[in-house]
């Protein structure tokens, strides 16, 4: 199976019917919502195309995080900063997320901010397990093999479902932010 296949399951689900886990009603909310929150994430990258305002607005969404202008903030930051294949944007977009939810408003809160941190470390360690790397041009070349770099290679990159790979990214993105989150805000789940 490849990163592509792999991370669309995680997002979609496996095709087969799972069996019942004995997981607590309180764990399969918790996994239903994250669910939500990836394929949220992978359905607005699809119809917004800027991966890290699709990620952010998901889990922002769904954790009924406050918006202070956050998501008018990431209008830049698509494709790597900025188009340039630098930090993937859906990094990005969770890496705000983390510490909208988790970091404090000031410079008072030194304990809230080591927490933010704290999952924010975790956050990018576990997207660079799985993809490799948090550079848009990694992620590219670990979903599909290869990096749009240019606007000639376009339809070869829609060919061969580059935006649905990106969109996975986000979905993985937003769910992996949101886990953190959730284990901070309720560490018994």
């Amino acid at each position: 199976m490849t990163t592509f296949d792999t991370l669309v399951e995680q997002i979609w689900g496996p095709k087969v019917i799972k069996q019942p886990t004995g997981e607590t009603a309180a764990g399969e909310t918790r996994r239903k919502l994250l669910d939500v929150i990836a394929q949220s994430a992978f359905n607005n990258l699809r119809a917004y195309s800027n991966c890290c305002r699709s990620t952010l607005w998901a889990v922002q969404t769904h954790l009924r995080l406050p918006d202070a202008g956050t998501i008018q903030a990431c209008s830049s930051l698509a494709g790597g900063i900025a188009g340039t294949g630098e930090t993937c944007g859906g990094v990005i977009g969770g890496l705000m997320a983390i510490g909208l939810a988790l970091g404090s408003d000031g410079y008072h809160h030194v304990e809230r901010d080591l927490q933010a941190k704290a999952a924010a470390t975790a956050f990018v360690a576990s997207f660079t397990e799985i993809l490799g790397s948090t550079r848009c041009y990694g992620v590219q070349e670990s979903l599909i093999g290869w990096i749009c770099d240019d606007a000639s290679k376009t339809q070869a990159w829609h060919d061969a479902n580059g935006p649905i790979g990106c969109a996975a990214a986000c979905g993985l993105a937003a769910r992996l932010a949101a886990e953190l989150i959730l284990q901070q805000m309720d560490p018994a789940q």
